[in-house]
């Protein structure tokens, strides 16, 4: 499941009829995709973020030997496809890069697989395996989408993350986590061929963000910044998410990768304290 960065994804577009509900939702998130078009995107930050503060110290100084940053992106098929990634860890090897003057690197390795849920990473042996190999200095952690989808985030799903970020603390103690939210997902009835919100999506980014915030750990509220329920399928009329209107093509990830970054590294160059906020307030 350890994988380069680097691989392709072919997606197929099609229209579908929208309901009255899509509609209207579409309109409550519409100010929030002008927004996106426009490059503004309100609550795109760390929050948390000074737990990242701790890798600061790894950077060298400018003058000195080359500092490698390790980091493990642990995730499903969002990515898989390396799309996401590969882009974040581009925009961070060039603006580090001239920051420290070419002694500090970012690298990146994946760990993924297609319909993974957080009890599933907490259970394979081969996480493990490179936890304790690699160790990594930042752990990034974009799973729950298929937890919402296969109904696992009902039982105990709080302790399935707890679980998981036990076994990072245990085989790499050294590393900083970083977890992304979900991000907004349809489910497609197959007999009227309509999309309709999952409700247990909401709680599984609310729970993440809960977990975090009671462990001081950073997160990245991306089902927010997005543009919330049904954003997906403003992203999808915009050519940059797949019609399954759960993936993003490879335009979209580039996006959000991009938002990420600005997140990212606002936060590490910042000196101010960033307070969590709630996305339903």
């Amino acid at each position: 499941m350890k994988k380069l960065i680097t691989s392709s994804l072919l997606l197929l577009f099609f229209h579908s009829p929208k309901s009255n509900n899509l509609v209207k939702a579409e309109m409550m998130v519409e100010q929030n995709i002008q927004n996106m078009s426009a490059g503004v995107q309100f609550g795109n930050q760390i929050n948390n973020g000074t737990a990242l503060q701790v890798m600061k110290k790894k950077f060298r100084r400018p003058d000195s030997a080359m500092a490698l940053i390790k980091v493990l992106h642990i995730g499903d098929s969002h990515v898989k496809s390396g799309f996401f990634s590969e882009h974040f860890m581009e925009r961070l090897n060039a603006f580090y890069a001239q920051r420290y003057r070419g002694n500090l690197f970012f690298n990146f390795q994946i760990f993924c697989k297609i319909g993974t849920k957080y009890s599933d990473y907490d259970e394979l042996a081969e996480l493990d395996n490179q936890l304790m190999r690699e160790q990594p200095d930042l752990v990034i952690i974009s799973l729950g989408t298929n937890d919402a989808f296969s109904g696992s985030s009902r039982v105990k799903f709080y302790e399935k993350i707890d679980h998981l970020i036990q076994k990072i603390k245990r085989l790499s103690p050294q590393a900083t986590v970083l977890f992304t939210t979900p991000s907004d997902a349809l489910k497609m009835n197959p007999l009227t061929g309509s999309y309709s919100t999952l409700p247990e999506l909401q709680f599984v980014v609310d729970t993440i963000i809960r977990y975090a915030n009671d462990h001081g750990m950073a997160y990245w509220n991306l089902y927010q910044i997005m543009g919330g329920p049904y954003s997906i399928n403003n992203w999808f009329q915009r050519k940059l998410a797949a019609p399954d209107r759960i993936h993003f093509n490879q335009k979209g990830y580039a996006q959000l990768a991009d938002w990420l970054f600005e997140a990212f590294t606002a936060s590490l160059e910042s000196t101010k304290t960033p307070l969590p906020f709630n996305i339903h307030s």
